[in-house]
């Protein structure tokens, strides 16, 4: 009897929870017979299944609905308003029944009587009932459901954490393997070991999977209900139920989905009569979607209402004494937006049951980022408001950076991270304040900490430079916190940590990385807290970010690099075209006929602005590509990043350049991408001049092993031997060997001009004359190629 009763508490949660919805979705369509039916079987399955459990509060409630719906099935009663409301009040009693039985608690002693009265209610009376607000519901395509067993969430969740501790002992056996001496046939077994544990992993991981439509089940009769409560007619679309996420985040999503709801509908959508006032529909429409991106559930809930005040932002922060007028007059729009995030301010005139009391969005970021998310808002007052919720797809794994501080170890979300640097980096300038350390990173100023400080550690000296890293905090303020290194990016897995740590207010949990040591994650929130930092923008920052807004208002606006070039112009380049920066050694430039190039990574790659001669031993270049084409261009120095108009103020295109652009008063020349590739293909064939490496003797193990397989991964044609139809090009290259090259050089150089590589086996050279070349030389031996094909 109590499997088959938990069975039936099991499967009566599951249904009233899908049904809530289509309840309301048959309100507004009367004539769907099929939302009818499902509402039908319902209450008659929960009262078929009553008589041999002795549930009578369960029988009577169902029996009673159960016939005004019959009578609606035969046409002889319709659908309105007052009898949805008492068909969702019996649906509630038995939900609240279910729960108490559930727990093992006595059964709640309310008036059953007073909602059997109230389905039973005449139709006239319901006439005087307020119009429900219509709700638009995509109907999902009736197949025929998989089969499925029920299992104990704990179940669930031993089985991952067994499979986390495989992968870790997975990990282990794979470092202890490679420790000792090959075997092929073992290396083997563990690889089929290793696809095993990973396949593993994948499909209990999909067995806490959850469908969003979870999520989104409750929303229709919140927005039915509230509708009503407040007089509005609300036209509501939700999509993407069938994106799968975590059950775990599916949970703690809830709240913050179901506070921005109400918000949309008790302070975005006005009134009907507002509406027709400004020449809107009287019918707010209220949407709500999710997709998957990525690792990353994306849950947009959009209106078409009002939107946020922001002057009544500003007045009631000035009002709570949390900014002052001087400070609010320089705050940029997005600043004043960013204001709805702070604790204890509402833009509502009077405390209702459902709003007014400032506690809501502040709570809303701190429980989105706690999961590793983030929130936007995207405004448009008197149209509406956007809000984007970015969520990981799991709570169990998300990807972290590991860092070191005081000795240890710790890991902390990458969504939480900006932006890192190194405290010897010319863009960052720390200073000290009235006793509080400053970051200035490109101009903004951040509040800075040192995270050993914050944990109560000491900071040992080290040589190294410390890391510095741009934290995006609880209150959407940006801080700087240093700490010895970032070691580190990889997968987490997470787990909770002690109640005692989890106390300090400082950690989200711990993980175990690949390695098997136990790390305590960090909370970026948490940790701004516990240092008191300040959670509104400083003037200065704010006053520079308000006078880039007005001097770039309606221009379109990139990232760029400014940088200084070898003679001394400072110009911009669009940061998206530059793959990395980095100094190359001056010793492997070198230049053939026209073109100048430098050798990397076995490679010869075109030097777009033509300098190979340099003065110093190391060369700060630019590292290009367009996703086809690669291109290095020195520079003396890089300055920083900063943004430029699409556009340049004013446009001049003459050799690679495309104008000018004024950033923070200085004039500097930017730089045309199209025509900076466009030279590479106008120089003599760099690529397409390069003739081909012919190797002599073909037979020999090493120069079809070895030497051959370098040279086609360096891009070069090779033909073994000599070509069949006996034509040999100028630029063609061929390589011997010290016994077949002397004479075999002489011939080849009358004959035909080619250059002729001789390679020896001897890293010594034979005497002053002697002009081969070590074979294992790579830089000396891709010199001498391309001076050959130049």
């Amino acid at each position: 009897m109590d499997e088959l009763l938990q069975e039936f508490i099991s499967e009566t949660q599951e249904t009233l929870e899908a049904l809530a919805g289509e309840v309301v979705a048959w309100e507004a369509d009367p004539s769907d017979r099929d939302r009818l039916d499902a509402i039908f079987r319902f209450f008659h399955t929960v009262k078929g299944s009553c008589g041999f459990l002795n549930l009578p509060r369960f029988e009577r409630l169902s029996h009673a609905a159960e016939d005004v719906l019959a009578d609606i099935r035969a046409g002889k009663r319709g659908a309105d308003a007052a009898t949805v409301s008492a068909v969702l009040g019996l649906m509630d009693r038995i939900g609240e029944l279910t729960e108490a039985v559930a727990r093992g608690a006595a059964l709640p002693n309310e008036n059953d009587d007073y909602l059997i009265a109230a389905l039973n209610a005449p139709t006239e009376q319901a006439a005087a009932q307020v119009p429900s607000a219509p709700v638009a519901v995509a109907r999902q395509t009736g197949q025929a459901g998989p089969r499925t067993i029920r299992l104990p969430l704990s179940l669930i969740d031993q089985l991952m954490n067994g499979v986390s501790d495989m992968v870790l002992a997975r990990n282990e056996l794979s470092r202890k393997l490679r420790e000792r001496s090959a075997d092929p046939e073992l290396d083997n077994v563990f690889e089929r070991l290793s696809t095993c544990v990973a396949d593993m992993r994948d499909v209990i991981s999909k067995t806490r999977m959850q469908r969003v439509e979870r999520l989104f089940a409750a929303i229709p009769r919140m927005v039915r209900d509230l509708g009503r409560d407040l007089g509005k007619r609300i036209d509501l679309t939700l999509e993407g139920g069938d994106v799968e996420m975590d059950r775990e985040m599916v949970e703690m999503v809830v709240d913050p989905l179901t506070h921005i709801v109400r918000n949309s509908i008790d302070h975005g959508i006005e009134t009907p009569e507002r509406r027709r006032a400004v020449g809107k529909s009287e019918a707010g429409a209220l949407r709500v979607e999710a997709r998957q991106s990525g690792n990353q559930i994306v849950i947009t809930i959009s209106d078409d209402g009002a939107g946020i005040d922001t002057a009544r932002l500003v007045e009631k922060a000035i009002g709570a004494g949390r900014l002052t007028p001087e400070a609010a007059a320089r705050m940029t729009e997005a600043e004043r937006l960013d204001l709805i995030f702070q604790a204890g301010l509402s833009t509502a005139t009077q405390v209702t049951s459902i709003s007014g009391r400032g506690v809501g969005m502040d709570v809303v970021r701190a429980n989105v980022e706690r999961i590793g998310g983030v929130i936007a808002l995207d405004n448009h007052p008197g149209q509406g408001l956007c809000i984007t919720l970015r969520v990981p797809l799991t709570l169990t794994i998300i990807p972290g950076l590991v860092v070191r501080a005081g000795g240890l170890h710790f890991a902390i979300p990458r969504a939480a991270v900006v932006e890192i640097l190194h405290d010897n980096n010319a863009m960052l300038q720390i200073s000290c304040i009235g006793g509080a350390q400053i970051a200035t990173i490109r101009g903004v100023r951040h509040s800075m900490i040192e995270l050993e400080d914050v944990l109560g550690m000491e900071r040992p000296a080290q040589a190294a430079p410390r890391a510095i890293m741009v934290v995006r905090s609880g209150s959407g303020v940006p801080y700087a916190m240093g700490v010895a290194a970032v070691d580190n990016h990889e997968e987490l897995v997470i787990r909770p940590a002690s109640p005692l740590i989890m106390a300090s207010g400082v950690y989200a949990g711990m993980t175990l990385p690949d390695n098997g040591k136990p790390m305590l994650l960090l909370d970026a929130a948490g940790i701004a807290s516990a240092a008191q930092l300040p959670t509104i923008l400083d003037d200065q920052a704010a006053r520079q970010t308000e006078e880039q807004a007005d001097a770039q208002a309606g221009v379109e606006m990139v990232a760029a690099l400014r940088f200084e070039e070898v003679t001394g112009e400072k110009r911009l380049l669009k940061l998206a075209l530059i793959d990395r920066v980095e100094d190359i050694d001056a010793s492997l430039f070198g230049r053939s006929g026209n073109c100048a190039f430098v050798r990397l990574d076995g490679r010869l790659v075109p030097v777009v602005n033509g300098l190979w001669q340099f003065d110093r031993d190391k060369v700060s270049a630019l590292r290009l590509r367009d996703g086809t084409q690669e291109a290095c261009y020195p520079v003396a120095t890089v300055l920083d990043i900063v943004q430029m108009p699409l556009v340049p103020d004013m446009v001049a295109m003459h050799g690679m350049l495309s104008g000018i652009a004024v950033i923070e008063g200085e004039h500097l020349e930017v730089i045309n991408p199209f025509a900076l590739f466009a030279s590479l293909s106008g120089k003599e064939g760099f690529e397409s001049q390069g003739g081909r490496c012919l190797l002599a003797d073909s037979e020999d193990g090493w120069t079809r092993e070895i030497l051959a397989p370098l040279l086609r991964q360096a891009g070069h044609d090779v033909v073994l031997g000599l070509p069949e139809d006996g034509t040999i090009d100028p630029h063609d290259v061929l390589l011997c060997h010290d016994g077949d090259g002397s004479k075999l050089a002489g011939i080849m150089a009358e004959m035909t001009g080619c250059r002729v590589v001789q390679l020896r086996a001897s890293p010594r050279a034979a005497g002053p004359r002697d002009a081969s070349i070590y074979r294992y030389d790579q830089d000396a031996l891709m010199a001498a190629i391309a001076a050959g094909q130049g």
